[in-house]
């Protein structure tokens, strides 16, 4: 029987999204659809439980202990959206050998897919053939990333190389020689898939080229933008219009580090997680995406290069959209890699082909700014707030007037001071709504409310007066930007 991670590569399995617990603890034998939490202690061994009814956050540490006591192989969410849960859920799930996942998806497809990948049978390997056919042609003349695309889809390891004993083979001929690709084999319908995802990467991988041959691949022509010498970016440019890249708008550049992940992880993100990291901003937007913006991505030097195109200038509500996709795709990499380092960087609107290298690199020095657990996202100071105020608050007036704003915080101690007037520079940055600075601390919009009182109740801080606002606006950016140490 599979294990769920090997199952988590099958086709119509990929709105499933790990929240906590080991994914390949158990083998798993079916799923179940279970109306109500009290059914979960009566589970049967080995399925993936899919729980129909809402769980309020306060009860979701007894659904995973009941399921795990039944010997459930996973516990799945309905809705999609990440519960507040503590870290007692994680310690019950790791303890209970048990994961916890979340899906927005259509919960009959889940079931199908599920008791097909189960199977084993023909059913699974037609559906893994079908989304090879659909997402082997997007790395047309990238014989990596079809590698990378094929062992997604198959679950197993595809290297570049002849096959050896025991292993299936598929080869092509391309303009640089001959594309070979390699697999073990496998028995019966499963290694029907295998032999024959492995013909399709391997022609995918050969049909395009480099060199004069025409590049196929938006994002393949964004990478070679992105390192080309500058006195070839009119050039590269140029064969862009011919492909539909909107390379004459305005770009917001996006970066996150992912050399952390090996590199099939790598274009996963790029080809599954950011899609529909992509749909999820639409939908949580207010209006701030319109239809003409166009999304494109690369893979440069271990990182993801993720381009926004404007037709026009983007202004604060693009700026904002586009932040708030890094930290989404951040967050949501960091929960499928705990242990990887994942960070983003945000570059600053500009405009043509030079405009999309410089974004970019603004996006790269975005990074080396200081970041902390709760938003590991940093953007391009283009206005030059942060230095100003550092330079502000380096006077012994400034500061003794920001020490005696935030004393009835900052003498609770650091680790209790920081959450809070992080919590309330957020607040304030987005016009007192809790809404938006939950979604940019991922905390849960109640816990920004307690926060907020407990604020006010130490400062007794009116913070509907604008003159306050703006006082306290100042004081928690200037004293979080400060390096540690005396003025």
């Amino acid at each position: 029987m599979p294990r769920l991670v090997d199952l988590l590569s099958a086709p119509g399995l990929d709105t499933l999204r790990p929240l906590a617990g080991p994914l390949d603890a158990t083998e798993v034998t079916g799923i179940r659809l279970e109306p109500r939490a009290d059914g979960l202690a009566a589970v049967p061994a080995g399925t993936v439980t899919v729980l129909l009814a809402p769980l309020p956050d306060h009860l979701l540490d007894v659904a995973v202990r009941d399921a795990a006591a039944a010997g459930a192989a996973a516990l799945v969410l309905p809705g999609g959206e990440q519960p507040a849960g503590d870290i007692a859920v994680h310690a019950l799930a790791e303890r209970g050998r048990i994961a916890v996942l979340t899906t927005d998806g259509d919960l009959a497809a889940l079931v199908v897919a599920v008791d097909r990948a189960v199977a084993g049978d023909s059913a699974d390997a037609l559906a893994r053939i079908g989304a090879a056919a659909r997402e082997l042609p997007s790395a047309a003349g990238d014989p990596e990333r079809a590698a990378a695309i094929a062992a997604r889809l198959l679950g197993t390891p595809v290297e570049r190389r002849a096959a050896g004993p025991g292993e299936e083979g598929a080869s092509a001929a391309g303009s640089d020689g001959e594309v070979r690709l390699a697999a073990a084999a496998q028995p019966g319908h499963p290694g029907t898939a295998v032999r024959s995802v492995l013909a399709l990467a391997a022609l995918t991988a050969a049909g395009g080229g480099h060199g004069d041959v025409p590049v196929r691949s938006r994002g393949h022509l964004l990478a070679e933008l992105l390192v080309a010498p500058q006195d070839q970016t009119a050039r590269v440019a140029a064969r862009g219009r011919t492909i539909g890249l909107p390379v004459d708008g305005r770009h917001i550049a996006l970066r996150i580090e992912a050399a952390a992940l090996p590199a099939a992880e790598r274009y996963r993100l790029l080809d599954t997680v950011l899609p529909r990291t992509l749909t999820d901003v639409r939908q949580h937007a207010d209006g701030h995406l319109p239809d003409g913006v166009h999304w494109n991505a690369a893979l440069v030097d271990d990182a993801l290069v993720l381009l926004g195109t404007w037709p026009t200038d983007p202004g604060a509500p693009g700026r904002r959209t586009a932040l708030a996709l890094a930290r989404r795709a951040v967050d949501r990499l960091r929960r499928l890699h705990p242990e990887a380092d994942l960070r983003g960087g945000v570059g600053a609107p500009h405009r043509g082909p030079l405009g999309i290298r410089t974004s970019a690199r603004e996006a790269r020095a975005a990074l080396l700014k200081p970041t902390v657990d709760t938003a590991p996202v940093t953007a391009h100071d283009a206005a030059g707030l942060d230095r100003m105020l550092l330079e502000w608050y380096a006077s012994d007036t400034a500061r003794e007037a920001v020490d005696e704003l935030l004393a009835p915080v900052t003498e609770l101690g650091p680790d209790r001071a920081d959450p809070l007037l992080r919590t309330l520079q957020a607040y304030l940055d987005h016009n007192n709504s809790p809404a938006r600075a939950a979604e940019e601390l991922h905390l849960h919009r109640n816990a920004v409310g307690a926060r907020i009182r407990r604020i006010t109740d130490l400062t007794g801080a009116d913070l509907t007066d604008p003159e306050t606002r703006l006082a306290l606006q100042l004081a928690c950016r200037a004293r979080l930007s400060a390096p540690p140490g005396p003025a």
